[in-house]
């Protein structure tokens, strides 16, 4: 299981969110490829960068991202606003490692585009929920569409990896709500990874013996609560 550190980038800086509001926004760095190189430095194996004004659509962080990729020599997967076949292939030939499609995953027709010209290893499918219902558009929308419905569609097309977020407990410190998400994952074949509330190393420790792949950790990490290398130790 990989302990895999999100790096957010809203206006050029690196922020950390409550449940997506960028209203709650708080700045841990003024340099998201700093802070990337950090991540790398204490041995981060991947990086999860987000460009969360793109996921809204209202900026874009592009340059900033193509610069930690290029820059910190791990495998980094790019989030934020992916919705044509255009940017997920330019995303990966400047070196992504996987693009990551959210409100997008609900166009069948685009994953599919993926699938077939980038590959299943570069294409990742965000599937976030509260309360079971698959929320979009930076989590602005909540829809009816029952995440693990999604889920198991998205397989069925041939998406191999998936990450499932509980939006209610992203960002929040309360720790993460697992029950939906791994009966998610013990349903799916594919290679699920978790992320939303990980605030202690215990959140991730209960994890060890369960299918999921990995979990992303954000704030936990940038507050101190959750140190990255003992984590990484810890479920080896």
């Amino acid at each position: 299981m990989k302990v895999i550190p999100a790096v957010d980038v809203s206006g050029g800086k690196c922020v950390r969110l409550v449940r997506g509001e960028l209203s709650a926004a708080r700045v841990y760095c003024n340099d998201p490829v700093e802070a990337a190189r950090g991540w790398a430095d204490q041995g981060a194996e991947m990086l999860h960068v987000i460009d969360l004004d793109a996921a809204i659509g209202t900026g874009s962080n592009s340059a900033i991202v193509e610069k930690i990729i290029s820059s910190i020599g791990i495998p980094v997967e790019v989030g934020g606003g992916i919705r044509t076949m255009e940017k997920a292939r330019a995303l990966v030939n400047m070196g992504a490692e996987r693009v990551i499609f959210g409100t997008a995953a609900l166009e069948m027709k685009l994953v599919r585009e993926g699938l077939r010209t980038l590959g299943p290893s570069h294409v990742m499918a965000a599937v976030d929920h509260m309360a079971g219902r698959v929320a979009v558009k930076g989590w602005k929308d909540m829809t009816a569409i029952d995440a693990l419905a999604l889920a198991t569609r998205l397989e069925e097309e041939g998406v191999r990896l998936m990450m499932m977020t509980a939006v209610d407990r992203d960002g929040t410190m309360k720790g993460p709500n697992l029950g939906y998400s791994l009966k998610a994952v013990e349903a799916l074949r594919s290679a699920v990874y978790l992320a939303g509330g990980f605030s202690a190393l215990g959140d991730i420790t209960r994890l060890k013996g369960t299918k999921v792949a990995g979990v992303i950790v954000g704030k936990a990490l940038y507050e101190g609560t959750i140190d990255l290398r003992k984590a990484m130790e810890a479920v080896k």
